[in-house]
């Protein structure tokens, strides 16, 4: 019989990165295009490599670190809260190091306008904090 430690935090966990990775994907903010605009000018999420290292990699590492004990007979010691904590943090760092980025911007409009990546990101980020949350429940309440 597996071994699953997949409880609710972990699902609200994964939930959240996939939002994220997905938001990295999609246009965070956009001028021009309309009638009587210049051209369309934007970019997605990972078109900046702050972004995609500090936020769809560590994404992704925890959908891995979600689903990792379902692959185990036992316990997984990479499974803990701190493990989760770290994670977000770094997403959390990506995410608002890109936020003060774009805010300083003379060329973005403050807030993002036409940039749903943007929002959606802070989505999964509220999602994920939320799961990180619930695994340091879950966890102490097993302890005690």
């Amino acid at each position: 019989m597996h071994h699953t430690s997949a409880t609710r935090g972990h699902w609200l966990v994964a939930i959240g990165a996939i939002v994220i990775v997905g938001a990295t994907m999609l246009q965070w903010w956009q001028i021009g295009g309309g009638v009587g605009e210049l051209a369309a000018r934007g970019d997605i999420g990972i078109a900046d490599g702050r972004v995609f290292l500090m936020m769809f990699v560590p994404s992704v590492v925890s959908l891995f670190l979600v689903t990792l004990p379902f692959a185990s007979e036992k316990p997984v010691a990479i499974d803990h809260p701190l493990s989760y904590l770290a994670l977000f943090a770094a997403i959390f760092a990506g995410y608002l190091w890109r936020l003060i980025d774009l805010a300083q911007s003379l060329l973005v409009p403050w807030p993002p306008q036409r940039g749903v990546g943007f929002w959606l990101a802070a989505v999964g980020l509220v999602l994920f904090s939320r799961g990180v949350f619930e695994v340091f429940e879950e966890r102490s309440r097993r302890l005690y």
